[in-house]
């Protein structure tokens, strides 16, 4: 994913969710999912699967905010508020039950090579002259550089009831591991270890806090695409193409010689 601004549209995503810097866009890193990506994935994802649960039903307001008003005299199931709070920082002066909270808990750099994984990017051109020659060429666009990230995430559990932290726990367990397995892995995050944790309990306000922890290990990546501008530099390359007769005969290709695509190595 794109990394100018760093955040995920129509998950329910808020101002916490961007990231300014101009660095990413200067230095043309398309993706570097090491802390911020992967925390925010999580929490906007379980947004949205709890955005339809009968029993546990996140609510965020118009601005992408959770949506946690005072239950003073108001009905438990009243729709003026969310059944659960989903978030990675506790900024609440009053404690909202139940609620999940995501932390990233760092990561470690894993090398894929010596020369971290370079690799080119093409991009292939079907052009038929003025004769009917059809001619196929693959023109080097970027200079692609790419490394493994390991990564470790905690999702706390708060509750006032054991019975509800054991029921979100499983649910979260098996949201992860298998419905949203898939989606995070098409978004960068792939899931290697996912342990559920013993629960807790603490006094609070006469009462207890229930609380369990499950704890994620995942890859993710970063990575570089830097554009090939130069047109000396395009056609220095070894360039696989293949010039086919306009009578379709598959059999008489002959390779396409580095004069042949100067005309197409000077587009981007």
């Amino acid at each position: 994913m794109g990394t100018d601004d760093l955040n995920i549209p129509g998950l329910a995503a808020n101002s916490d969710h961007v990231v300014y810097s101009s660095f990413y866009g200067s230095n043309n890193i398309t993706q570097n999912s090491l802390m911020v990506q992967p925390k925010q994935l999580i929490i906007d994802l379980l947004r949205r699967e709890f955005a339809t649960d009968s029993e546990y039903t996140y609510r965020s307001d118009e601005y992408g905010f959770p949506l946690v008003k005072d239950l003073s005299g108001i009905d438990l199931d009243s729709e003026n508020t969310t059944k659960i709070l989903i978030s990675d920082a506790y900024r609440y002066d009053i404690k909202f039950f139940p609620n999940i909270i995501v932390t990233a808990k760092g990561g470690s750099y894993k090398p894929l090579s010596a020369n971290q994984n370079a690799t080119i990017k093409y991009r292939t051109d079907l052009v038929e002259d003025i004769y009917g020659d059809r001619r196929i060429v693959k023109t080097p666009t970027h200079r692609v550089y790419a490394g493994l990230w390991e990564v470790s995430l905690d999702i706390q559990i708060n509750t006032e009831s054991h019975i509800e932290t054991e029921e979100i726990a499983d649910l979260l367990a098996i949201m992860l591991q298998y419905k949203l397995f898939h989606e995070l892995r098409a978004s960068g995050l792939v899931i290697k270890t996912l342990s559920v944790g013993a629960e807790s309990a603490e006094p609070y306000a006469n009462d207890y806090i229930y609380s369990q922890s499950i704890s994620i290990g995942g890859m993710s990546e970063w990575r570089v695409e830097i554009p090939i501008d130069n047109l000396v530099e395009k056609i220095a390359f070894n360039i696989t193409s293949t010039k086919t007769p306009s009578n379709n005969d598959k059999s008489k290709t002959v390779p396409l010689i580095y004069s042949d695509i100067i005309d197409i190595a000077r587009y981007p």
